[in-house]
């Protein structure tokens, strides 16, 4: 591979499931002893993985499977097949003594699929059960996806539209039409496409990914010139009648100019004078929550000496309708601009270092090959001084320490 910040692509013309995305991260490179590991860690017994050379379609890539005592499993009506709470799954990985970034990002993953089960079907958090994604095969395809983010340690995950199918699936719920509800409200605002194919074609554990680790969608996702440095394809398990049922990771690299990388974004503004200091600060919250880049409100003086804020929200072009909309029901304003502005984005990776109070992730930024600096992960930090009870600057300088070691 080459060296340098690593870009992943994901291209979905077939959609994507967890064991397609482990089976092109393992064709990238991702080494299949990680994710041995990672299964003794989380105290599977009697779960095997199955990595083969395959086809589909007449394509050649990886076909990622889980076994238990040598039969496959797949889903809630098959062997291994548990229906276990969400606090049950949480606690697994938490004890499992994989790294904090690993439990983090599959903490996050399954929390996520729990809200989206939870909303469809009317319940509490803590009264979620999973099914299908509470089998085996799930748990290894999740926190096997939080794993291979780490090895690979990404600066920008982005993603082509998803195909989802179309047509119904059988659940345990009953003949369900496609995309299945949890999968649909996991993929609310993703540009998405049946792709004239039938069946499902995406699971909620790929719309899971999709949601917590893709941050940019076609077309800017791919507006700006790039070189495939290598690309992995992962594989379905059945064979469809019109394509190849497989899903391609690539690992690209930005081609820019001396001037630097340059990308698209929205900015929105809106301005109001009758909203409370709390309700501009949800809104603030909301939008962030919703996918934006940033938002910032700024003391401004309206008309007829009126004191008001200026909301700003930057955003991906793509995002920008859905937050639009989301900034004027939290404002009440009766409308925003929009403008399209290119970008300049320093480059950022994400490395893990050892200190006496345990591991902390840090943030590094480089433009043209210089640093701009680095620093510790608040959430890291702050996590470890609440654990711990040692002052959060102690953590802060001792991860800046090992750095610089």
């Amino acid at each position: 591979m080459a060296e340098g910040p690593v870009h992943l692509h994901l291209d979905c013309p077939s959609g994507i499931s967890g064991d397609m995305f482990l089976g092109a991260c393992l064709d990238l490179g991702l080494p299949v002893l990680l994710l041995e590991e990672m299964v003794e860690r989380l105290g599977l017994d009697g779960v095997e993985l199955r990595v083969e050379r395959a086809k589909r379609g007449g394509l050649a890539g990886v076909r990622f499977s889980v076994l238990r005592d040598g039969r496959p499993v797949e889903g809630a009506d098959s062997e291994g097949a548990s229906h276990r709470r969400l606090s049950t799954i949480l606690r697994m990985i938490e004890e499992s003594g994989l790294s904090a970034g690993v439990v983090e990002r599959a903490s996050a993953l399954f929390r996520r699929l729990g809200e989206a089960e939870a909303q469809v079907h009317g319940v509490g958090l803590e009264e979620v059960h999973f099914h299908e994604v509470g089998a085996d095969d799930s748990i290894v395809d999740l926190v096997g996806a939080a794993v291979a983010l780490e090895h690979f340690g990404p600066v920008r995950v982005s993603s082509s539209t998803v195909v989802v199918g179309s047509g119904t699936v059988s659940t345990r719920h009953g003949v369900m039409p496609v995309p299945a509800p949890a999968t649909a409200l996991l993929l609310k605002g993703i540009p998405i496409t049946s792709g004239g194919a039938s069946g499902e074609l995406t699971t909620p554990t790929g719309a899971v990914i999709v949601r917590e680790f893709v941050e940019e969608f076609e077309p800017s996702a791919t507006a700006a010139p790039r070189r495939i440095e290598s690309y992995g394809i992962g594989l379905g398990s059945r064979e469809l009648a019109d394509r190849p049922n497989a899903l391609r990771l690539q690992r690209v690299t930005p081609i820019t100019s001396a001037g630097g990388p340059w990308r698209q974004v929205a900015v929105l503004e809106c301005q109001v004078d009758d909203a409370t200091g709390e309700a501009i600060g949800y809104a603030v919250e909301s939008l962030l929550e919703a996918g934006a880049l940033d938002v910032f409100a700024t003391a401004i003086q309206m008309k007829k000496s009126r004191p008001g804020v200026a909301i700003t929200v930057i955003c991906r072009p793509e995002h920008s309708s859905e937050l639009a909309e989301r900034l004027l029901l939290e404002t009440g304003s009766l409308g925003c601009r929009r403008t399209v502005v290119d970008r300049l984005e320093a480059e950022r990776s994400i490395s893990t270092v050892l200190t006496p109070f345990g591991e902390v992730r840090l943030k590094q930024a480089t433009i043209s090959g210089r640093s701009l600096g680095a620093a510790p992960e608040y959430e890291d930090v702050r996590r470890i001084a609440r654990e711990q009870g040692v002052p959060f600057r102690d953590i802060y300088r001792a991860a800046l320490r090992a750095t610089a070691d």
